[in-house]
């Protein structure tokens, strides 16, 4: 249920939030992407992995506004070995070409975590350091709150400081690489997102993707490993 919930306020943000008049001199842009991969092994071992991606931004000076969904599903004969799913919503207000400020929410639940679910808030402040046709590096800073439920059963209500590092180069017309870092610490758990991605486009609206994502947390049960990583290769579908 409190997953449900703040999927749910991240979605319901987006109008009050996008909102605006567009004009000739200040159009208003949508973007989306969708991305899925899977993979199917039989005979002596039976393996599927099916990992999807839905991402939409939404741009009108000096807003944007961005969502991503995530889900992760694998199984090894039979028995569930990742079942993780993610809502994480974002919102840019500019103050100049530089310098914006954020409000973030997040949610995610893994069954192979440790954590029944761990939900956050932040806001802060941006800087793009890099800005230009080939690619951009940002860097947020800020503190936040965070709600977290251990596997036990024990909840923790805490501070926390966010940071987030986003780098885009685009090295040729039709090759893309993207790294991503996520902080997310507090004194109870340091969380911790690093994605990696190499994209190649076949047509105007197709790619193909490959990515490597580092998922880690400081404080888990005793029978649980602290960090996890994901492989994927996905096909990647851009909407106008």
């Amino acid at each position: 249920m409190p997953l449900r919930f703040w999927i749910f306020a991240s979605i319901s943000l987006i109008p009050s939030l996008v909102y605006a008049d567009p004009t000739p001199s200040n159009p208003s842009v949508w973007t989306s992407s969708a991305e899925l991969g899977a993979s199917m092994a039989t005979g002596n071992s039976q393996n599927t992995n099916v990992n999807a991606k839905l991402k939409i931004k939404y741009h009108h000076e000096p807003w944007t506004n961005r969502l991503r969904l995530e889900t992760l599903q694998a199984s090894e004969n039979g028995t569930s070995t990742a079942n993780r799913t993610l809502a994480d919503f974002e919102s840019h207000y500019s103050l100049n070409e530089r310098n914006y400020v954020f409000g973030s929410t997040r949610a995610s639940r893994d069954s192979f975590s440790g954590y029944n679910y761990q939900m956050n808030a932040a806001a802060g402040l941006g800087h793009r350091f890099w800005l230009s046709d080939r690619g951009s590096f940002t860097l947020e800073l800020g503190p936040g709150f965070r709600r977290s439920q251990q596997q036990t059963g024990e909840t923790h209500n805490n501070l926390i400081a966010r940071t987030n590092g986003d780098f885009v180069y685009q090295f040729s017309e039709l090759g893309k690489f993207e790294q991503e870092l996520t902080v997310l610490a507090g004194r109870n758990n340091t969380e911790l997102e690093s994605v990696t991605s190499l994209s190649a486009s076949m047509t105007k609206k197709l790619a193909m993707k490959l990515s490597y994502t580092i998922l880690h947390n400081s404080q888990v049960p005793a029978n649980k490993k602290r960090t996890d990583t994901f492989t994927s290769v996905n096909l990647v579908y851009q909407f106008e």
